[in-house]
C-alpha cells in the first residue's frame, strides 16, 4: 500500500511545481520532499518525474499516480459529504 503522505506530498509538487514551496506548504524540508518522491518511484518500480534544473515534468506514469491521487481525494470528499449527511 502507498504510504499516503509521500501521495500527498507528490500530489501537492506536481500542482505547485517547485520542491521548495511543496516543503514550505508541508511543514518539512525540502529534502524530505525529495525523499517521499524517491520512495513512491521506488515502491512503484517507475520514474514519476523528470526533473529539468528546477522545473518538473511528468512521465506517463506520473500523469497515471496524478490522476490517481486526484481521484482518491475526490472519493474521500464524496464520502465525508455523505457522512455528515447521515449524521
Amino acid at each position: 500500500m502507498l504510504n499516503s503522505q509521500h501521495l500527498i506530498t507528490f500530489k501537492l509538487l506536481v500542482e505547485q511545481e517547485s520542491f521548495t514551496q511543496t516543503a514550505r506548504s508541508l511543514g518539512i524540508t525540502q529534502p524530505a520532499v525529495s525523499q517521499h518522491i524517491q520512495k513512491l518511484e521506488h515502491e512503484l518500480g517507475r520514474i514519476l518525474l523528470i526533473r529539468h534544473g528546477r522545473k518538473i515534468e511528468l512521465t506517463d506514469a506520473g500523469k497515471t499516480l496524478y490522476q490517481h491521487a486526484q481521484d482518491l481525494e475526490k472519493e474521500y470528499q464524496d464520502l465525508m459529504v455523505r457522512w455528515l449527511d447521515t449524521a
